[in-house]
């Protein structure tokens, strides 16, 4: 395993570890599509080359999760509202 696989692989894992704690409610379905595409795209890799380019595929996307984490955090935390 060459050392942009293992960038990947552990991009991935950190991904997987925000679904699994933020996961649900609005963003389910999107964030179950980025996981699968991330599958694929690592699926395609072939040579270290392809590796290297997956990296910057794969930290998009962690990117977009941790806006969602933020986000999902965000929307968990919003203190009552004094006027109704």
């Amino acid at each position: 395993m060459n050392i942009h696989e293992k960038r990947v692989d552990q991009i991935s894992a950190n991904c997987w570890h925000i679904f699994n704690e933020y996961g649900g409610y609005d963003y389910n379905d999107d964030m179950l599509y980025q996981l699968q595409g991330l599958q694929y795209s690592m699926f395609e890799c072939e040579s270290e080359e392809d590796w290297k380019g997956m990296v910057d595929e794969a930290e998009t996307t962690y990117t977009w999760f941790k806006h969602i984490k933020n986000i999902r955090e965000l929307q968990d935390n919003i203190p009552t509202s004094l006027y109704c």
